[in-house]
């Protein structure tokens, strides 16, 4: 017997020696292979199944990352990601260790040298390169103001009586910044007039005649020169149209900062780049009210989290997702106060003679209704099952940054109404999936409940769930031709083999198709596709042979992107589409949806702006590489901002060696990028993440991709000994091609920028355009520690997960 001819044979029986019936499968897997070669195959695996005492010493390979590691009576030295791949080879041999786990690790020590060092030994400099710009998503609200350079003497009144001469060095109508001998002694908010002496004798007028109140907002020192930092206090009309028409006027004698809108221009644009590529669905609640439960109002909507919409529509074609949080789930999870408050959803759909039922639960009213494990059995192994997680804030709506709102030509009837329209909303959520298919066999593994299914009748929605809006979110619209919502029953077939699904969009060109099972075929395919349902409609066209080709499908390869394959002017399904299309125009929606208020859409992107709950990457081209440059936070705090600055030389840096360390970045990042185009679904990866202390405090990381863990028990393994030794983290991470940068979206910026220094508008587009690839992380610590049935712990002991 050849035993590299028959290695992949041999690996499938080892993974199967756990099993109870090992020896029957045994027998049906060599059933083809004469005894001879089973007596073999038995003695091979009788072989690496002996008992080893077999030491495995790494140091001479990696003697800084070798830790000493205990296992049956026997101490070896190996890193951190050794230690991972020996006890999930352990855990094949019923948690022992034989001289196959030996010989496994002799070949990944092998591999592991000519590959590079392992992740928990960084070489040198690797730290630093990961290093990233961090940028405040809507820091830039409420700047928005012309400031001029302006030096002219002034004095101060301080409220300790002293008089203090100074200089201005820029000025605006909301703000000075004042240049000072020396920095007197003040507390920061304390009052003080100002008294314009300089300005009223170049041009007087009486509003300067009295000091005008300010505040002190802060200090500012370099080269011993200082300054102070000074807020307007009160309104003040006649000095503000006065400053207003002052400035308005000097404008081509003083020189104009643009620092403000350079610094705003940049963060709304890294925003436009992110907010239409990311895979959540923000959401807007209502405030409560006595006698009305808060409500799901209205969600936001891009291109790529259609998908989520489009999982909750009936059999009616009718959107369900408002039953998602009927009025008992909601108030439990509403935040008090300003924290943030996160919790996981699992859900199915039951289909029963062209009915469809939708059934939800959260992680805590599975674990307080103790069904967790029957749901889990019943749900995963639907093709329907979905897990998501919710983050919801409260919000104000100041965050609408109404001002800014391109809707000054509106009649102030209009104006008021969607005032009135924001001021009903209390609260903005997000909704993410996260990928459960490849991960199906960790919900089965949890123990078998004793429970009747009947038992998850509480967990099913309302038939007919309340009314919520949709609005789309501005942005570059890259697509060729618009897309149209929708549904009818479609069938696919590949080769011999068929699938049945629904359509979720249509358009002349192509369509996007949701199956009820996993497509067996891959991106690239040929298909036959039929329309039953619409061949009435035509005499005249085949709709039950048409001939699409597969460009894109999800990860659970649920739902497919089709497009036209053959001569388009000979293809009927474009010719059916085309009429059907131009007949119904007013009665089809596309997917940008319709508006019902001018403005909200742009406000409710405001809001969110203030809120966004996971952590944006953007990977830049330089002269010769590609790399991630900026890391993008939220206003508030979120749960992976501490692991994202632990290895950062400045507060304004950010640092993604705790996620990318050795191979990763390449591995997981930098090559999908360079392989991905813009129209690609996000490619989404889980990393599981180990955060240990050494003894002189020096943080420790530990990272690998969770699918080259090849088991249950390894992922188990690795978060018992990060969770021993320190913290552990699974971190989602979405990755997408960019297009052409919005700079629509930034023009007005632009342009005023451009007037008065061209080389800063010149340097910011030269940044936008140099954004090849956007990243989008989430926390899923919680999902994945629930999923593998390993207790949440302290962070999940009092509810819904907080953000640390």
């Amino acid at each position: 017997m050849d035993l590299a001819q028959q290695q992949p044979l041999i690996d499938q029986l080892i993974t199967l020696q756990r099993e109870a019936d090992f020896e029957e499968l045994f027998l049906r897997l060599t059933a083809e292979q004469s005894s001879n070669t089973r007596f073999l195959l038995k003695m091979e695996l009788n072989r690496r199944g002996a008992d080893s005492r077999r030491v495995l010493d790494m140091r001479s390979d990696w003697p800084q990352a070798c830790r000493v590691f205990e296992f049956a009576g026997v101490t070896h030295f190996m890193p951190d990601e050794a230690i991972a791949q020996f006890q999930s080879h352990c855990y094949l041999y019923r948690d022992r260790y034989t001289l196959g786990v030996y010989e496994a690790m002799q070949e990944w020590q092998r591999k592991a040298h000519s590959r590079s060092l392992p992740p928990s030994q960084h070489q040198p400099g690797q730290l630093r390169q990961l290093d990233v710009n961090l940028i405040t998503f809507a820091s830039y609200v409420g700047r928005s103001q012309d400031r001029m350079h302006f030096s002219s003497p002034l004095e101060l009144a301080l409220v300790s009586g002293e008089r203090l001469s100074a200089k201005s060095s820029d000025l605006s109508i909301g703000g000075i910044r004042v240049s000072v001998p020396y920095l007197p002694r003040f507390e920061s908010g304390d009052k003080v007039l100002v008294y314009f002496h300089g300005l009223d004798k170049e041009s007087p007028h009486p509003c300067l005649a009295t000091g005008i109140g300010y505040r002190i907002l802060g200090q500012e020192s370099r080269d011993e020169r200082y300054w102070l930092r000074l807020v307007r206090e009160e309104e003040n009309a006649p000095f503000d149209e006065y400053l207003a028409r002052f400035i308005d006027n000097n404008k081509g004698r003083y020189r104009v900062s643009v620092d403000h809108l350079l610094s705003a221009a940049i963060i709304k644009g890294y925003e436009q780049f992110f907010l239409p590529r990311m895979s959540g669905l923000p959401l807007f609640f209502s405030k409560e009210s006595p006698g009305e439960p808060p409500r799901l109002e209205v969600v936001l909507k891009s291109e790529n989290n259609l998908h989520l919409l489009e999982y909750w529509r009936d059999e009616k074609n009718q959107g369900t997702l408002a039953g998602l949080f009927p009025p008992r789930r909601l108030s439990a999870l509403l935040p008090s106060g300003d924290e943030c408050r996160e919790t996981l959803i699992y859900s199915f759909t039951h289909a029963v003679r062209s009915h469809l039922y939708f059934f939800s639960a959260t992680a805590e009213e599975l674990v307080e209704s103790r069904l967790r494990d029957l749901f889990f059995q019943v749900a995963a192994k639907r093709p329907s099952f979905r897990v998501y997680k919710l983050s919801l804030d409260p919000c104000t709506l100041t965050e609408a940054d109404i001002s800014s709102l391109p809707t000054q030509e509106l009649p102030l009837s209009q104006d008021k109404l969607l005032h009135a329209r924001l001021e009903r909303l209390g609260y903005v959520g997000l909704l993410q999936e996260i990928p459960s298919e490849s991960v199906r066999d960790e919900y089965l593994a949890q123990p078998q409940g004793q429970h009747n299914a009947n038992a998850l009748q509480r967990f099913g929605h309302e038939a007919t769930p309340p009314l919520f809006e949709v609005e789309t979110l501005h942005y570059v619209q890259l697509r060729r031709e618009a897309r149209y919502l929708h549904k009818t029953a479609v069938a696919l077939r590949l080769d011999e083999q068929a699938c049945v699904g629904w359509t979720r969009d249509i358009s002349a060109h192509g369509m996007q198709v949701e199956l009820e099972s996993p497509f067996p075929g891959s991106k690239g395919d040929l298909v036959t596709v039929s329309l039953p349902r619409l061949q009435p409609l035509t005499k005249q066209l085949d709709l039950q042979t048409l001939r699409y080709r597969l460009v894109n499908l999800n990860q659970s390869r649920t739902v497919l992107h089709l497009c036209i394959e053959g001569e388009p002017e000979r293809h009927s399904g474009r010719q059916f589409f085309s009429l059907l299309i131009e007949s119904n125009r007013t009665k089809l929606k596309t997917a940008q949806g319709l508006r019902r208020y001018r403005g909200l859409a742009r406000a409710l992107r405001n809001i969110y702006s203030h809120h966004v709950f996971s952590n944006p990457i953007y990977i830049n081209k330089g002269k010769n590489s590609i790399k991630p440059a900026t890391l993008a936070l939220a206003p508030r705090p979120r749960s992976l901002a501490r692991l994202l600055q632990a290895c950062a030389e400045a507060p304004e840096q950010g640092n993604l060696y705790p996620l990318l360390q050795g191979d990763l970045l390449r591995q997981l990042m930098l090559d999908p990028l360079r392989a991905m185009a813009r129209e690609d679904l996000p490619r989404e990866v889980e990393i599981y993440i180990s955060w240990q202390r050494l003894a002189n405090g020096a943080p420790q990381f530990h990272s690998v991709a969770a699918s080259t863990l090849v088991d249950i028990g390894a992922k188990r393994d690795f978060i018992r000994h990060a969770r021993l030794k320190g913290e552990f983290y699974s971190v989602q991470m979405g990755l997408s091609r960019t297009g052409r940068p919005d700079t629509n979206f930034i023009a007005s910026e632009l342009d005023y920028i451009a007037k008065f220094a061209i080389h800063k508008a010149k340097r910011l587009e030269d940044e936008l355009w140099s954004v090849v690839g956007v990243g989008e992380l989430t926390d899923t610590t919680q999902a994945t520690l629930l999923r593998l049935g390993l207790d949440p712990g302290q962070h999940d002991s009092a509810g819904p997960r907080r953000p640390r």
